[in-house]
């Protein structure tokens, strides 16, 4: 940590921390004064100082290729960039800097490019010229991020939860404005040496997270039923599900599930005569007597609604003073009453909140009865509480868009410690941090193109796991709901069930819920890799080809990982430079041009494969967890030299996260006009599933192992002429214009398997 003088103003200083290569944490005061936010304080945001080769010289300190410099005129300076930048600091609206209140100035260049803010508007991904206020409020704001980054090789993300401003060179020509009535100025600069946007959100993981692993069952397909439903339609719909051949892997109760209607206390039960319980049961009540055990029996996840209005505060501070308790740091925390200002005497007004309980314990006996996914809905979330003082010290205005990563952060932790597994947690409020707990959607915002528009601004801010309310009356709706990073269809006072739908639409349920089954292998390695580097899933066109700024302005065409071209809502599809192939009818685009789309029948827009990409298939499966595959498929389509990582793991533990995972590597590579080098490497790594014992519980899924090595059908889009294996031609077919054989399990075990396609 360094500390710089202002020449201009004395008594300010600057505080720059370097915390890794090409982070750097930045602080100013006016008087030496500190102030810890609530992102810092509630380990949110995780800053994990590594060693660099930083080093102070005057008043510059020096990382690298970068600089930053504070100024004869306070103005901080940073050279290294792929263009100058220079950031000003004053206090709120002019007035002396008092740690109350800041204006932080960044200078632009006339054609730089920027992004991100989360799901604050809905007009572009381009957020120049537009002015933003970071404050979480019902439908028209639910996931701000205070979080940009230009494609000048910048990003900075605000440590803050006060409501601030962020003017995007709407008032102030090529320059960018953030206020904020309270708090200091603290941020994040992430300088990557690449100047990539994919980097910059690789160097944000490293302090807000990067995005949470779902189990595997949330990547499947998840109706949301009708709140009026009862355990026995709950039931008769899953098993319609079945019976219409609708891959389907977790169904939601929403609101009614309850005794009482929108229940925030802490003593929530199911409504007894819509879904009984006997009572007779033992606490872990999921037995064969209840309908938790019919759904399972199927093969379904269950999901409960939640809202609450719990003061999650009490259970930060005590965590907080855990960790500074280790630190050897000394802390002491006074639980004070809740304001009710208009009153003469401080009162307690929280009839909810148990101070000595976190919110998670009065869960438990849910996730006893088999729940394994909890949707958040934004209810008093989004209120503000301008009389409360919450955990007894801090007034709503500094907590209110903190609250709602604090309640995923309390719900996600709390079902891992109880369980030893992931939740499926999907709220609709958003701020910074909240990807490392949480999935979200788009809130009661539907299933149109707005929706799409947050989608891919979520993933320019680094958070990936994103949907919307799939709309279901349209095969519009349906081709982009199946074709985001989770998928979700609302039921809720609709009853938008597939079998009572027209023909046409129960048939594109059916086929695009077979697909997604079918790229589970793609999409969860897709994941993997966001959970890994903050890629996200559905990428906006900048963040894969930067060069073109005509894109900015692109948003209903959408990257779906590395290799798969979406475009949904519009017929005028952007296709990229490269070529491009048609996933449902085979044919063959050049890129480079936005072409007029026909879509085909039973589809709701394109899906597009570009040209040098190898990814993994498997077979439909009515569920996720149904088996696990003899093979997957490698779906070949040559055009360059191209690599793709399977990921494997349990589905529903943490155990990746220490190495307990598979991956093989698969690569196209000496691509030529006469073929190319098909290799497949060995896999690395393993895991082991779990079986039920004595101190399982009654919900406690018995989770299936990696067991043998997986063997692999090839399929090479536009046949080949030979393939050989060590120079010894094997037999192939020919299947639909794909050249097909098959890598059996033993020969893939053997070691890296090198084929020769000759086209």
């Amino acid at each position: 940590m360094f500390t710089l003088k202002d020449q201009k103003h004395p008594k300010r200083e600057y505080e720059i921390t370097c915390v890794d290569e090409g982070i750097f944490h930045i602080r100013v005061s006016a008087d030496g004064t500190y102030l810890q936010t609530l992102l810092s304080r509630y380990n949110i945001l995780k800053e994990k100082q590594a060693d660099t080769d930083a080093a102070l010289s005057e008043n510059t300190v020096s990382q690298g290729r970068f600089s930053l410099t504070v100024e004869a005129d306070g103005a901080l300076q940073v050279a290294g960039t792929r263009a100058p930048l220079a950031l000003h600091f004053d206090g709120y609206e002019g007035k002396p800097y008092c740690n109350k209140g800041f204006t932080l100035q960044i200078d632009l260049q006339k054609d730089e490019r920027l992004y991100g803010l989360g799901d604050e508007s809905r007009k572009s991904i381009s957020r120049r010229d537009s002015v933003s206020r970071l404050d979480i409020r019902n439908i028209a704001s639910y996931g701000p991020i205070p979080y940009i980054m230009s494609m000048n090789g910048w990003g900075m993300l605000l440590n803050c939860t006060y409501a601030s401003i962020f003017d995007m060179d709407q008032t102030h020509p090529d320059q960018v404005t953030i206020t904020a009535h309270k708090g200091m100025i603290d941020f994040y600069l992430f300088l990557p040496a690449s100047g990539a946007l994919r980097d910059i959100l690789a160097l944000h993981g490293k302090i807000a997270g990067n995005p949470v692993m779902l189990p595997k069952f949330a990547y499947g397909y998840t109706f949301v039923l009708n709140e009026q439903t009862n355990a026995r339609e709950m039931l008769y719909d899953c098993l319609n599900f079945r019976r219409e051949d609708i891959s389907c892997d977790m169904v939601g109760l929403e609101p009614q599930w309850m005794s009482r209607h929108y229940d925030a206390s802490v003593d929530k039960k199911f409504d007894e005569d819509r879904f009984y319980i006997p009572g007779w049961l033992p606490e872990n009540q999921s037995g064969p007597e209840t309908f938790f055990y019919s759904l399972r029996q199927m093969g379904f996840r269950l999901s409960l609604w939640l809202c609450q209005n719990y003061d999650l505060l009490f259970e930060e501070e005590r965590q907080c003073g855990e960790r500074m308790k280790k630190e050897g740091k000394e802390y002491t925390f006074e639980g004070a009453s809740i304001l009710d200002e208009h009153l003469a005497c401080p009162m307690y007004m929280d009839g909810l909140t148990v101070r000595d309980q976190p919110w998670f314990e009065h869960l438990k006996k849910f996730c006893d009865n088999g729940a394994e996914a909890f949707k958040l809905d934004g209810a008093f979330q989004v209120n503000d509480h301008p009389d409360r003082l919450w955990g007894g010290k801090y007034f709503d205005d500094e907590v209110h868009n903190v609250y709602p990563v604090l309640y995923v952060k309390q719900m996600q932790e709390g079902y891992a410690d109880y369980t030893g597994r992931r939740a499926m947690i999907y709220t609709p409020c958003v701020y910074a941090g909240t990807q490392q707990y949480a999935a979200s959607w788009a809130g009661d915002t539907g299933g149109g193109f707005d929706t799409v528009v947050a989608m891919l601004n979520y993933g320019l801010s680094g958070h990936s796991n994103v949907t919307c309310d799939m709309d279901i009356t349209s095969l519009e709706g349906i081709h982009y709901g199946f074709l985001s990073p989770w998928t979700q269809q609302l039921g809720w006072r609709t009853w938008n069930l597939p079998w009572f739908m027209r023909q046409e639409v129960l048939e594109a349920v059916r086929y695009y819920s077979h697909l997604r089954s079918e790229l589970f292998p793609y999409i969860y390695s897709m994941a993997h890799l966001a959970a890994k580097t903050s890629m996200p899933l559905a990428r906006a066109l900048p963040l894969m080809y930067p060069d073109n700024p005509d894109y900015d302005q692109v948003a209903n065409t959408y990257m779906f990982g590395d290799s798969l071209l979406v475009s949904v809502f519009d017929m005028n599809v952007t296709l990229p430079e490269g070529q491009w192939i048609d996933f449902f009818t085979g044919d063959v685009y050049e890129g480079g041009q936005v072409i007029r789309y026909q879509i085909p029948k039973g589809r709701g827009g394109a899906l597009m494969v570009k040209a040098g990409s190898v990814f993994c298939t498997m077979p439909y499966q009515k569920y996720l967890h149904e088996s696990v595959p003899e093979a997957y498929a490698i779906q070949v389509y040559p055009g360059g030299d191209a690599s793709f990582t399977l990921c494997e793991d349990d589905g529903y533990t943490y155990d990746y996260r220490e190495g307990k995972m598979a991956t093989t590597v698969i690569a196209m590579e000496n691509s030529s006009e006469n073929g190319f080098d098909l290799v497949i490497s060995p896999r690395e790594g393993s895991f082991s599933g779990r079986e039920k014992n004595e101190s399982s519980k009654p919900s406690d899924p018995a989770i299936p192992g990696m067991g043998e090595v997986t063997g692999f059908t090839v399929r090479i889009f536009g046949g080949a002429d030979e393939v050989t294996l060590d120079g010894k031609a094997i037999p192939a077919r020919r299947e639909n214009g794909f050249c097909v054989f098959d890598v059996p399990k033993e020969l893939h075990a053997a070691g890296r398997l090198v084929y020769h396609i000759a086209r």
